[in-house]
């Protein structure tokens, strides 16, 4: 039986003649690419530098420049990194023999068939040239090495199987005078390909095989060829257009690495398109029709630790995903854990979709997934789809950038007010019913259905939570791949996900939003060695290289360079093609660790982030998991250089502490987040710190949540862990914690389920017009600003606050506040309280300057007063009295400095609460400063 199939079809099954038998050898090695400067012996020559494509506009399927054929047209070939032109009808291969033979081999494609010749010239060494006539020990392969084949069509006349079982043909080689060489020619119908032509030389006289100096055969692509290692994934070499787009061709390379791998074969699985009949298939995933696959040859398509292929003659791109098959050792003790049973992502895949195989998709394996395993049965596997090449360029009608006020432009850090938006469930659920379309809920595109609603609370940032595709993991939900978008939130399938999500970015940028990703470089879905997750990607290619085991799961190995190249390629390509504006990282602590576990000073990957000339302008965020795992025991924090943002974990415990768990002697903790952080923020060029630690950073750098990230609201949070289900006070908790967001110096960060909760967007809106309206007194752009005066005040009405927490009566723990705007801002001032007791209590408020009266802007125990701007006279009431005020248990108060009217100054404090005299001790001195 001949070889069958076609790159159209795709229906490669592996099939042998007759009369032939395995073949006993291992796969065949390398033929040099020829060139004119080409020296014997050299490595395999790379093919024209295959830059990975953009999308190729205005056409559904890419087209390859074929012998005679003019370049490419523009309106195809637009895509900077999309080569015009490669010949690719004629190849050249040149190697060198054991016994110095110089063997060429020329491929021509002609009229329909490959053309073949191959010559062996012993000139330069006379003294081993055959005593007789040469033959040639040959077969051909595709999906296995180990398996050769013989095409009736292909075989030269005068040939026999080797009487030996070998499974291998012999044909008598032919002397060419003119060429001083031994000759022989094939003619291999066309639509076989893509194959392999495996061979050795033979002398029969002497019983002797002449093979290259590395294997026991020379191999010869056909129908493809070497391919390049230089762009790891799939790369559009070249394109041959037709008389209609869509009969379009193009060459295409692909390349992975995998250092440890024996084997690796390519797999090419041809979908339905999403217009086709789903027969029972599940939404979201892609039916597969056939599958091909081709073996790589190691000397022939592997260059240092990259394995790579360049196919030629592939069509309609859209339906054609791909992926890996790996085998080699499997060392526990060594991180080497293959399965040429498994189907496996490329990690460079920047479309990864979903697909169930067809039935046999596995028969050209060399062995099958284990049972249970997944990737059998009916379950769908992660595979890359090559759509990205053809899909129509995105047009982002000028809001690639964020827009207010008619100009394009970064927002300062000051400015930000940032919510985080978690795809699913913002987009469903009660809050959405009303604004969501039903075809939209759980959906990129809900998104923007409820944008009005981020509006409202003063947003200025959206936080996506992680919208790169993944699953459910031991830590939650992880990534299975770094470079694709979720498939799962699509409207219109799989091969939808990433024009829909540029579309809910380039929505969010027209409202005047700047766009953050979360982004996650610890543990990935494929799991470990103790859980029932099945290799899909990184782990099946070369766990050894990407993952380090951890406690409960491998976690990607960020410190190894290969691993730190994937993580930097894979945020250029989310900035580049998605335009986002930065990222936030979580689990940082993974990235500043070296490849052992070690923690680094100066982690070479978090320093090569912010440095990067395409990512160093961009937002970078580290959201630290285990601060345990930073240097010098998280006491400076992330390693930053002065440009990494951070999520100020101790924001969030310090009050937590302060207000939900009510403990005492947190005051100065707590002065020190409101005021910036300085612990962390600040310059400190002492203690030997490394410059990456010691280098000061704004306050705004820090980003200040009150509950983890996540798409839980915080009054839940806090009925879960703080009070035990008891959402009235969770309540009254969330709207104080809330209330210190906005008025600490640094970016407020609220999940955009907390604005949702009952009475939490009117105080978020209300807070952001206080916030834009004193942004220099609440936010100024350093630690040491002169343009604000902070005081700090005792609830008695005179003496120091309770530092220490030494003092006995609880309500000495009430915080009290003033922001003055100093000699830049003479009468500009607000006043803050805070009251974390179950009491209500009256508290003796500071002084306003002179010829102002106290208004009241928030008080978290009443409803929100309609907020129009700060300054305005619908803002806030004038409190009738000014010495004093009854604030609520749990409760925070927000008031502004007004000027009075027909008075030259407020009236005097009131003197001590109604709680009584403080103890001695504690009422003798002036209000006064925090030291």
């Amino acid at each position: 039986m001949m070889l069958k199939g076609s790159l159209q079809s795709l229906a490669g099954r592996r099939t042998r003649s007759a009369a032939s038998a395995p073949n006993q050898a291992v796969s065949a090695p390398a033929m040099v690419p020829r060139s004119p400067s080409a020296a014997p012996g050299a490595t395999p020559a790379a093919s024209p530098s295959a830059l990975r494509s953009s999308t190729l506009p205005g056409c559904r399927a890419p087209i390859v420049a074929s012998r005679g054929s003019s370049p490419a047209p523009s309106w195809v070939c637009s895509a900077v990194n999309t080569l015009e032109r490669v010949d690719t009808s004629v190849g050249r291969y040149r190697c060198h023999s054991r016994d110095g033979a110089i063997v060429d081999a020329v491929t021509e494609a002609r009229d329909g068939k490959l053309i073949v010749r191959i010559t062996a010239d012993y000139s330069n060494v006379p003294g081993k040239a055959p005593k007789g006539p040469l033959q040639l020990h040959w077969g051909m392969f595709r999906a296995s090495g180990s398996k050769w084949h013989h095409p009736k069509e292909a075989v030269p006349p005068d040939s026999a199987l080797e009487a030996g079982g070998s499974g291998a043909m012999r044909t008598a080689m032919t002397w060419d005078a003119r060429a001083g060489a031994w000759a022989l020619r094939f003619e291999v119908p066309a639509r076989l390909a893509p194959l392999h032509l495996a061979f050795a030389l033979y002398q029969p006289e002497l019983d002797k095989f002449d093979t290259p100096l590395r294997a026991l055969h020379f191999c010869i692509p056909l129908g493809m060829s070497p391919g390049a290692p230089q762009v790891l994934g799939a790369s559009v070499v070249s394109v041959t257009p037709g008389g209609d787009p869509r009969d379009a061709s193009c060459a295409v390379n692909f390349a992975v690495f995998s250092r440890h791998a024996t084997s690796v074969q390519l797999c090419l699985v041809r979908v339905k398109g999403p217009s086709a009949e789903r027969n029972g298939v599940a939404p979201g995933v892609l039916q597969g029709q056939s599958v091909l696959e081709i073996m790589l040859d190691p000397l022939t398509h592997r260059t240092g630790d990259v394995w790579h292929i360049c196919v030629h003659g592939l069509k309609d791109l859209e339906t054609l995903c791909w992926a890996w098959r790996a085998d080699g050792e499997i060392l526990w003790e060594n991180g080497k854990r293959f399965h040429p049973g498994f189907m496996l992502c490329d990690p460079y895949a920047t479309r990864a979709v979903p697909v169930l195989l067809p039935e046999g998709a596995h028969k050209a394996a060399p062995r099958l997934p284990p049972a249970g395993a997944g990737g059998t049965g009916g379950e769908p596997v992660l595979l890359g789809s090559l759509s990205a090449f053809v899909q129509p360029a995105f047009d982002w009608q000028g809001f690639h950038q964020a827009v207010r006020g008619g100009q394009s432009r970064v927002k300062p850090l000051e400015e930000g007010v940032v919510v985080e938006v978690d795809v699913g469930s913002f987009t469903s659920g009660p809050e959405a019913e009303a604004s969501v379309p039903p075809e939209h809920r759980g959906k990129y595109l809900g998104v923007l259905d409820r944008l009005d609603s981020l509006k409202a609370v003063g947003a200025t940032t959206v936080l996506l939570s992680p919208v790169t595709l993944g699953a459910p993991s031991l830590s939650g939900r992880s990534p299975l791949s770094l470079l694709s978008p979720d498939t799962a939130y699509a409207v219109g399938g799989p091969l939808a996900a990433a024009e829909e999500l540029k579309t809910l970015i380039r929505g969010l940028h027209q409202a005047g939003m700047e766009v953050l990703m979360q982004v996650e470089f610890c543990v990935t879905a494929e799991g470990g060695d103790a859980s029932a997750g099945r290799l899909q990607g990184l782990r099946g290619l070369d766990h050894a290289v990407y993952y380090r085991d951890g406690l409960d799961a491998p976690v990607l190995n960020c410190g190894h360079p290969v691993v730190r190249k994937l993580v930097v390629d894979s945020l250029r390509h989310w900035a580049g093609e998605y335009r986002v504006e930065g990222f936030c990282v979580r689990s940082a602590e993974n990235i500043a660790q070296d490849k052992f576990g070690s923690v680094l000073d100066n982690p070479p990957l978090a320093e090569e982030l912010c440095g990067d000339p395409l990512l160093r302008n961009l937002k970078l965020v580290a959201a630290v998991g285990n601060p345990a795992l930073l240097p010098r025991q998280a006491e400076r924090g992330f390693p930053h250089w002065g440009l990494w943002l951070q999520l100020n974990d101790r924001f969030t415990s310090d009050l937590s502490n302060y207000l939900a768990a009510s403990s005492r002697g947190q005051l100065s903790n707590v002065a020190t987040r409101l005021t910036g952080s300085a612990d962390l923020f600040s310059a400190r060029w002492d203690a030997g710190l490394p410059g990456g630690l010691a280098v000061g950073r704004r306050p705004a750098f820090g980003l200040n949540a009150v509950a983890p990230l996540g798409d839980k609201a915080l009054p839940e949070h806090l009925a879960d862990v703080y009070f035990g289900g008891d959402q009235i006070r969770a309540n009254a908790v969330a709207r104080s914690l809330l209330v210190a967001q906005f008025v600490s110096a640094g970016q407020p960060l609220v999940a955009a389920s907390t604005a949702a909760a009952p009475g939490m967007a009117a105080l978020m809106a209300a807070l952001s017009a206080v916030r834009r309206g004193y942004r220099p007194l609440l936010c100024p752009p350093s630690l040491t600003s002169p343009d604000r005066e902070l005081t700090w005040h005792s609830p008695y009405g005179s003496g120091e606050p309770d530092w220490t927490g030494a003092n006995p009566d609880p309500y000495a723990n009430v915080l009290v506040l003033t922001v003055g705007g100093g000699p830049a801002r003479p009468g500009h001032m607000i006043g803050l309280v805070i009251n974390p007791q179950s009491e209500a209590y009256t508290v003796t408020l500071p002084r306003p300057p002179p010829g102002s009266v106290w208004r009241l802007l928030v008080d978290t125990a009443r409803p929100v007063p309609t907020v129009q701007a700060p300054g305005s006279a619908s803002l806030g009431t004038v409190l009738a009295d000014q010495g004093s005020y009854g604030i609520g248990s749990y409760a925070t108060i927000l008031m502004d400095a007004v000027p009075q009217a027909g008075a030259a100054s407020p009236p005097p404090s009131a003197g001590p609460s109604r709680a009584g005299t403080p103890p001695a001790g504690y009422g003798a001195a002036p209000s006064g400063r925090r030291p």
